[in-house]
């Protein structure tokens, strides 16, 4: 990448909400620190929409400069169509759906139905995985389940070839993405990039439910305050301490610092 050349910031949502939530099948621990009040969902898009941002599907880099951002959430929650789609389709804006395929049509969680209208919006329908399990916990011939399945069973249902992938979790290494990239996904989503990995993939921002307006601005702008690095510094720390399946562990004792 040369000089005065950028990637997008990649926002990363899971779910949007509106009242309260109910506890869903499957759901991680302290999974609601990630839910979006739809209002504060409507000041974010307001904010790339007044800031001149290009929400984008695109992966080509950018001129400095150049203002543009990747909108993306994870797991498939129902409330991702009935609250986040009609603010996108408002705003104009695509972005990425990346649902768990097992979780498909389950309560709580979209179906066919609002997948197919999500395609027929402009929207990408991706791959979360099969079952939402951690990778790197899994066998070489589960993996490429996990994988490979998931891609099918979307494409088969939706009609469509799926050729973007979100790591469950997060919990990545290079041995996934040669197999990912060799199953015929073209672009893989992470949370954040280990230091260990050296192969493409896209690193995202992980919004957070109790951001305020100005954080959300430091956020597109490629700005983390100080606070936050120290927290992600213990966070992956301790996981590479536990390892992955330390990970629910990991998860409770980050909320009760983040608290």
């Amino acid at each position: 990448m040369g000089p005065g050349i950028k990637t997008p910031i990649i926002l990363m949502y899971h779910g949007i909400v509106a009242g309260q939530v109910s506890a869903l099948k499957g759901r991680d621990v302290g999974a609601d620190i990630y839910d979006v009040k739809k209002e504060d969902f409507v000041r974010h898009m307001s904010v790339l929409d007044e800031g001149r941002y290009e929400a984008t599907k695109g992966f080509a880099c950018c001129e400095k400069g150049a203002k543009k951002v990747i909108i993306t959430f994870d797991d498939g929650e129902i409330n991702n169509f009935t609250e986040a789609y009609p603010v996108l389709k408002e705003f104009g804006f695509p972005a990425y759906f990346f649902v768990i395929a097992r979780r498909i049509g389950q309560k709580g969680y979209m179906g066919w139905e609002e997948l197919k209208a999500l395609r027929e919006g402009g929207m990408v329908v991706g791959s979360h995985g099969l079952s939402h399990e951690i990778l790197t916990n899994l066998q070489d011939t589960q993996i490429k389940e996990e994988l490979a399945a998931s891609k099918r069973y979307i494409e088969k249902n939706l009609g469509i070839v799926v050729d973007a992938l979100s790591i469950p979790r997060g919990f990545c290494n290079d041995k996934i993405l040669r197999m990912a990239k060799a199953i015929g996904y073209k672009h893989v989503f992470i949370s954040e990039r280990p230091m260990s990995v050296r192969l493409p993939c896209w690193s995202r921002v992980v919004v957070k439910g109790n951001w305020s307006i100005e954080r959300f601005k430091q956020a597109v702008r490629g700005e983390v305050p100080m606070r936050e690095r120290v927290n992600e510094i213990v966070k992956n720390s301790l996981k590479f301490v536990l390892r992955e399946r330390g990970y629910n562990t990991v998860r409770s004792l980050v909320i009760k610092i983040l608290k």
